[in-house]
């Protein structure tokens, strides 16, 4: 079952990325920012945890930092390693011209925090992932794939949240779940033919109440519902009678 701890958490023993899609208004980022405050809160997550929000588009997120306490969005290097070092929440407004390599300092950064620190870990959120992941495996930045292949080791996990698919197969290998909301039409296809998931079904069950979502995982190959979120103190709750074992054809 799908709750914050499995959701921004690692695990030395399964992959550490998770791909969240959504189409816009489908309550994916309404969903995320509950649920990323009450992992701020909760004792699941240790004193130097930290939660990088990497935001290209610049919006739906700040309601996350208390501006009483000084808290805003960062767009350079100097404001990113003192944020991630006062403040459990560190959310960053790229530039456009610059977000490749500044998206390459900050991972950089975080697995030299990760190395050196005792007890530090992280959990980083891409958001509008496909700006920077194509469809080929050579398309991904190196220090993605390096956050991939190494960063469950470290405690350290990555969330890829995109309208659409990112249609990668060698995101596929390395994620835990995909948390899925309302999507496109266009990425039907690529569900019934990659996990033989039926896009019309899922979009049926979701419509009936906004800003539900499913979750299926790549592990265990089981497709399960969830309510709106409602407050921080119960972010996470499966739909009655919402879950079932699904593989592809």
């Amino acid at each position: 079952m799908l709750d914050i701890e499995n959701l921004f958490g690692s695990s030395k023993t399964s992959p550490c990325v998770r791909q969240v899609y959504g189409v816009s208004g489908s309550g994916k980022t309404y969903m995320l920012n509950r649920a990323v405050k009450a992992a701020s809160k909760s004792s699941s997550f240790k004193k130097f945890h930290r939660f990088v929000i990497y935001d290209i588009k610049h919006d739906g997120y700040g309601c996350l930092l208390n501006e009483k306490k000084k808290e805003y969005p960062v767009s350079d290097m100097e404001g990113i390693i003192k944020s991630i070092r006062d403040n459990r929440i560190t959310l960053i407004y790229p530039e456009i011209e610059d977000a490749d390599f500044l998206l390459e300092d900050t991972i950089k950064h975080i697995f030299s925090l990760a190395q050196n620190l005792e007890d530090f870990s992280a959990t980083f959120l891409l958001e509008e992932s496909s700006t920077f992941i194509g469809s080929h495996p050579f398309s991904i930045p190196k220090q993605i794939k390096r956050f991939a292949t190494q960063g469950r080791s470290l405690g350290l996990s990555l969330l890829l949240v995109n309208q659409r698919s990112l249609n990668n197969k060698w995101c596929e290998t390395q994620s835990q779940g995909i948390t899925i909301f309302r999507l496109s039409y266009a990425d039907s296809e690529l569900l019934k033919n990659r996990w033989g998931l039926n896009h019309d079904e899922i979009d049926l069950r979701l419509r009936s109440k906004k800003f539900s979502f499913a979750h299926y995982d790549l592990e265990s190959l089981n497709l399960s519902f969830y309510e709106p979120i409602k407050d921080d103190k119960r972010p996470i709750e499966a739909m009655k009678g919402g879950s079932g074992t699904t593989r592809p054809n």
